[in-house]
């Protein structure tokens, strides 16, 4: 009997202990709030909110080559009980990357032809989709990574160079890296990257993604 009530005990303590996502704070960005990394629906979540850019409306389309996932750009809600900026939320389904297309890929580089400033030749090994509906952002996706690289306007004399992990539950999961803009000014943007590695080797982060499917509307 006291073999099945700790065997119970068990359970409820794994349930517990990945029913949520702790993700640690990384350095700020002016004007940007996140990114934020949670699961809902058996979907990777990440979400980024602009707080200078304000609309009147949004729009929620499926990723071009990834009919799984999609992105959704809307008014951000904010604790005022109005609504304040933008909020860019991106539902990433891992089946979408497992085809053959995503195994065998290019190396590319920021969307301006730039360097990747984290990488040793300053490419990435994906497919990049570039999606002008959402923000003219470039996607970046493979068997290994997916991510996307946000254009956002930087407050004039902001030199710091950001480059931290995505750290969740202590383990880590991928990259935010700040672009700052050329020569000319322009380019400048945010990169949101996730090591999928990470994600499918990490035993409480899959059971999540399984519990979210079959509690389907809360957000971990």
């Amino acid at each position: 009997m006291k073999t099945h009530y700790y065997k119970l005990l068990t359970v409820i303590f794994l349930l517990v202990s990945t029913s949520c996502l702790k993700q640690e704070n990384g350095k700020y960005i002016p004007g940007v709030n996140g990114p934020k990394v949670n699961i809902q629906n058996g979907k990777i979540v990440l979400s980024v909110e602009l707080e200078n850019i304000d609309l009147n409306g949004g729009v929620s389309l499926p990723l071009p080559n990834m009919r799984r996932s999609s992105f959704t750009i809307s008014p951000s809600f904010s604790g005022n009980g109005g609504f304040a900026g933008t909020l860019l939320k991106v539902d990433f389904d891992l089946k979408d990357v497992e085809s053959d297309k995503f195994r065998v890929v290019p190396n590319e580089t920021l969307p301006d032809g730039r360097d990747f400033p984290f990488t040793i030749d300053g490419t990435l090994p994906a497919l990049a989709i570039h999606v002008p509906e959402f923000k003219d952002s470039t996607f970046y996706a493979s068997n290994k990574l997916f991510g996307f690289f946000l254009p956002i306007d930087l407050p004039e004399g902001f030199k710091a160079s950001v480059h931290y992990k995505i750290k969740i539950n202590g383990g880590d999961y991928g990259i935010v890296s700040l672009i700052h803009p050329d020569s000319l000014g322009n380019g400048a943007g945010l990169i949101v990257l996730l090591t999928l590695e990470q994600v499918r080797s990490n035993p409480g982060f899959q059971k999540i993604l399984k519990l979210s499917k079959k509690n389907r509307n809360r957000l971990y």
